[in-house]
């Protein structure tokens, strides 16, 4: 195989997309999920100063954050990454069945 063959097939599994464009594009999410988080967190002080439930926001932030753990795990196969993942899934479960219950 020589080089350009090499080039073709690394650039074949690309989306449009270079090493530099990924890592930003990577980022912004890290950054999005992070204020997507904060969001919520407000919101649910604003629900519970109000004596009101916040299972929702809950749900949300623990879903958000199974997920992140889950391909954290899928990427570098760390188990506490798993662990992790099943346990903030296992919080989004009992959030999401408290608020559908109400």
């Amino acid at each position: 195989m020589d080089r350009e063959e090499i080039l073709e097939k690394a650039q074949a599994g690309k989306i449009g997309m270079d090493e530099r464009e990924q890592q930003v594009l990577g980022l912004s999410f890290g950054i999005g999920g992070i204020l997507m988080a904060l969001l919520c967190v407000i919101l649910t002080i604003v629900r519970l100063v109000n004596r009101q439930d916040a299972y929702d926001y809950a749900a949300i932030v623990f879903l958000y954050l199974a997920g992140m753990e889950l391909h954290l795990y899928w990427r570098t196969r760390r188990r506490g990454a798993a662990l992790l993942a099943a346990g903030c899934g296992l919080v989004f479960l009992f959030n999401l069945i408290l608020f559908l219950a109400r």
